[in-house]
């Protein structure tokens, strides 16, 4: 009779071990979500910042080709 309960004791304290090891790689897997999560939203304002900023770099070409359709065409005048 004592042996069923030595033999259910150990399986119980085999299967709280297990629970103990799944629970810290939950925690650690959330802890790895919550890092993934921040470096996605982190990606997406880099994105949206390179964007601007070809924005502004096509604006610049844009107002250099101007000024310098300009310069040609005053220097076409003086020649």
């Amino acid at each position: 009779m004592f042996r069923v309960f030595d033999t259910l004791d150990k399986k119980v304290e085999r299967l709280l071990a297990r629970l103990t090891s799944l629970e810290a790689d939950n925690e650690k897997l959330k802890g790895e979500l919550a890092t993934a999560r921040k470096a996605e939203k982190d990606a997406g304002d880099s994105k949206g910042a390179v964007e601007r900023l070809e924005k502004e770099r096509d604006q610049v070409r844009e107002r250099l080709e101007k000024v310098i359709a300009a310069l040609e065409a005053a220097d076409e005048k003086k020649a």
